[in-house]
């Protein structure tokens, strides 16, 4: 096997006579479609790949990696007699844990080279390089081939696009190469292949992680439009500024054939969920997809989108092919959103789309963001205002606690300004830990508290619209607002029971969502 610089750490067999073999190891999320898309490039090329996910995460909880969990580890890349492997971190909250593992596989595997790649890795590539041998910063799917060809070959790879690489005399810190345009040359996710693994406590289960999901996950773009300061989008959009389109789209064709496959595989599949950024195609894509779609695939379907996307005629459209479900990012007010996360909007906006939606009997699930930096009481009342002012049948909010990843825009703008530390960034604090769906038991100061408990109550439509007013004008359970907390979250376990319920009769209660979100100690919000 080759190596990069001067690592005298893994062997070179001749050039010709050996094919490299590729371990993908997934961080806490069996979810990962990098990793499954990674490994189809790999094996249309020849390679062998084992795809290894270890752990899954558990809402609000961190599980470390136990004992057991590490021996099975090295027990399957030993097995699999890998020569490379790719630790994928999707959450920078991950990345001791990825220290962990490659300090593992270097005292027990000496002559494995080490890849990390994933979103911390395009964010923070140098701390990531303290560890790793090399990173992969761009899109990895014809960097990830090219890298099998010159371990194989014997021919150094520190000179290939997308990778910076460790050495004894420095990082070499190669450009970006070109986005991947046409979306529909990339093979789909593999599902099937048997060198597939699942680590969790002392069990090794061969077979994909995802499988029984009664989900089917699926992405027709790449890419966003929209640059939030918070979000990895708004770097990587920079990082490929000249390296070709950012938001690409998959045509119709590929969309569909992906999801017949993906029909005859998942025996439990209930539903599609479009995990792309936006949900964002033409008006020619748009009618197309929803005249083919009920015929060639016919189960019901979610999305993602932003106000200004929202229109009534597309919407339509796409109800009468199976839409169910809208996400939709709300996030704060519009002073909030425009002072701290680079969104522009209005309330007016939102409430078009809230009034379509609620026309077209849609399922709609806010995204709201708490605990930031910036919210005055007059924003949080604002908030708690407006999302009153929705139709309380139907809808539900999604809340989340402000995460700061390293890089992104929102965190150079709060370090700058003093409002924040290095200590309070992701990787660092690892907040996703404690609270990333909003709990109630999380510490918060008293008006962030009440507020919270405020907007948990919102959905709850079995408590009267004027007696949600009166508690929100109380000022008693303003200076008490643990008192607010605890009716919230009664109120909420009968809102989750009644969705658990609802759920399980549907069929779409599964394993993997019991042991994501089953965490009592830090019970979400529904």
């Amino acid at each position: 096997m080759c190596y990069a610089g001067d690592n005298p750490r893994p062997h070179r067999p001749p050039p010709g006579a050996y094919k490299a073999r590729l371990g993908l190891i997934s961080l806490y999320d069996v979810e990962n479609n990098a990793s499954r898309l990674l490994g189809a490039c790999a094996r249309r090329a020849g390679y062998f790949v084992a795809e290894i996910y270890f752990k899954d995460w558990i809402n609000n909880h961190f599980d470390p990696p136990r004992r057991a969990e590490l021996s099975n580890l090295i027990r399957l890349i030993r097995r699999n007699k890998l020569d490379v492997v790719g630790i994928s971190i999707r959450a920078s909250a991950y990345h001791k844990v990825a220290v962990q593992i490659s300090e593992m596989i270097r005292r027990f595997c000496p002559n494995i080279l080490i890849m990390w790649g994933g979103t911390h890795a395009v964010l923070d590539p140098e701390a990531c390089l303290k560890t790793a041998d090399f990173v992969c910063r761009g899109e990895g799917e014809i960097t990830i081939v090219q890298l099998l060809d010159c371990l194989s070959s014997g021919v150094d790879f520190s000179h290939l696009p997308n990778i910076w690489v460790n050495t004894p005399n420095g990082i070499i810190r190669n450009e970006v190469g070109p986005t991947i345009q046409n979306l529909d040359t990339l093979p789909f996710r593999d599902y099937t292949s048997p060198d597939k693994y699942f680590l969790m406590g002392n069990r090794i289960k061969q077979g994909d992680p995802m499988i029984d999901d009664p989900c089917f996950q699926m992405m027709g773009s790449r890419g966003c439009v929209f640059a939030c300061a918070y979000c990895y989008n708004s770097e990587l959009s920079d990082l490929y500024k000249t390296r070709g389109k950012y938001f690409r789209v998959r045509s119709v064709d590929s969309v569909l054939a992906e999801l017949r496959q993906a029909r005859r595989v998942f025996r439990n599949m209930k539903r599609i969920r479009f995990d792309d950024e936006v949900f964002l195609f033409t008006d020619d894509w748009y009618r197309e997809f929803a005249r083919r779609y009920p015929v060639e695939v016919g189960l019901p379907y979610e999305v993602f989108t932003e106000p200004k996307l929202v229109r009534r005629e597309i919407f339509s459209l796409l109800k009468e092919s199976g839409l169910q479900v809208v996400y939709m990012g709300i996030q704060n007010t519009n002073r909030v959103n425009a002072d701290l996360y680079d969104r522009r909007g209005s309330d007016e906006q939102i409430l078009h789309c809230v009034k379509i939606f609620s026309d077209l009997d849609l399922d709609a699930r806010y995204h709201v963001m708490l605990d930031d930096t910036e919210s005055t009481w007059e924003d949080k009342r604002h908030l708690f205002d407006l999302l009153m002012s929705f139709p309380r049948r139907k809808f539900q909010l999604y809340l989340f606690s402000v995460v700061i990843f390293p890089n992104t825009k929102l965190a150079r703008r709060l370090l700058a300004e003093g409002k924040i530390t290095p200590a309070d960034l992701e990787g660092e604090r690892n907040k996703t830990f404690q609270q990333i769906r909003v709990s109630l038991n999380y510490p918060r100061p008293p008006e962030d508290l009440f507020w919270a408990a405020m907007l948990v109550l919102i959905t709850k439509d079995f408590l009267p619209t004027k007696f949600l007013y009166w508690l929100a004008g109380n000022a008693f359970l303003q200076r008490h607002p643990k008192l607010l907390a605890w009716f919230a979250q009664a109120c909420n376990i009968i809102k989750m029971v009644i969705v658990v319920f609802g759920m399980w009769r549907r069929g779409e209660m599964s394993w993997t969502l019991v042991r994501r979100w089953a965490n009592v100690r830090s019970l979400i919000t529904q």
